[in-house]
């Protein structure tokens, strides 16, 4: 017996040391082949490396608060197109949505800084750089309300358009179109409607929801693509359009932010959502010139990227430096 149990130890330690020289042969193999031996033959104890291997985007979440007494604007950048966002306390409200193209990057900002519910959800007017974004919204966040323009039926029929109005009556998502006047609460913040006071005419930007946001002593105009036409109903209309912030209209167009619409607000800063190089060559020199003239402060997301205002009762601070007056061409290095 004493032979049997000799000889059976004598085969484990063989096979021990065939083990061994198999491991140290795949060890050095991968070391070749420059392979990760721990996480190759211990896929166990890679942990967190192999979970950072598989997502090499993923990056930390990093939550933006809102501090106390403050209502956080933020223009964020998403080409040629708008996306504002307003938060106060715990509310939040969403105005416009990038495009279709750039939805995605106005979701992925939300939810980089912890957004999950957005409680007013406002699309100025039916134009792809304005609402295209929309359907990328609806369908990653919870939604209070969605605000938007009631079109004539059959004034707008692009795919895009009518994929988020199906996906809107689908989700049984509760709808209101503003009337002039409406006063909708965020917080300790108001959004006010001031326009359009008519039915606009087939120029879908004349359809764009004028606002006033309102903050303790602060006011921003908030004004979509709204055109001359717009802006003259509603001085005429004598309501108080004082203001320190505009949204300047339109990407700076021409076709809106007219002499006696900007002596109206009085802002003393301006912002200007476009993209480089855009071709509409929005800002246009004659809109940057009329700010220059004013000294209204101008920031744009062509050359700042995305602009962070904190607005208390009596005051504004950016997160950025202002930009210059260039026009879209003169930035693109046109001339």
């Amino acid at each position: 017996m004493a032979n049997v149990k000799n000889g059976s130890s004598n085969k484990r330690v063989k096979k021990v040391i065939l083990s061994i020289a198999v491991l140290a042969i795949l060890v050095v193999v991968l070391k070749i082949l420059d392979i990760p031996v721990v996480e190759t033959l211990f896929p166990s104890l890679g942990g967190d490396t192999q979970q950072t291997e598989q997502n090499p985007t993923q990056q930390p979440t990093q939550i933006v608060e809102t501090p106390e007494g403050t209502l956080i604007m933020t223009m964020i950048e998403c080409g040629q197109a708008d996306s504002f966002l307003f938060q106060q306390e715990n509310f939040v409200a969403l105005v416009d949505c990038g495009t279709r193209s750039t939805g995605d990057d106005v979701v992925e900002y939300l939810k980089s800084i912890g957004i999950t519910k957005i409680d007013l959800l406002f699309g100025t007017h039916p134009h792809d750089d304005h609402m295209g974004g929309m359907y990328d919204v609806i369908t990653n966040f919870e939604i209070g309300k969605i605000i938007i323009p009631k079109i004539k039926v059959g004034e707008v029929t692009t795919n895009w358009y009518l994929k988020l109005v199906e996906e809107i009556k689908n989700k049984n998502h509760t709808v209101e179109y503003p009337t002039v006047n409406t006063v909708y609460t965020l917080g300790d913040a108001t959004m006010t409607v001031l326009g359009p006071l008519s039915e606009p005419d087939d120029n879908l930007n004349n359809y764009s929801i004028v606002m006033k946001v309102t903050y303790g002593n602060m006011d921003v105009l908030m004004t979509g693509d709204a055109e001359k036409e717009v802006e003259a109903e509603i001085i005429a209309s004598g309501v108080n359009l004082d203001a320190e912030i505009l949204k300047v209209g339109h990407h700076g167009s021409n076709t809106s932010s007219t002499e006696a619409f900007l002596d109206a607000i009085a802002p003393d800063y301006a912002l200007i959502s476009c993209k480089v190089g855009n071709k509409h060559d929005h800002p246009t020199a004659e809109t940057m010139e009329k700010l220059k003239e004013r000294n209204i402060e101008v920031y744009r997301t062509d050359e700042s990227g995305t602009v962070i205002l904190t607005i208390t009762a009596n005051d504004v601070t950016f997160n950025t430096d202002p930009d210059d007056y260039k026009s879209g061409i003169e930035l693109a290095g046109g001339s």
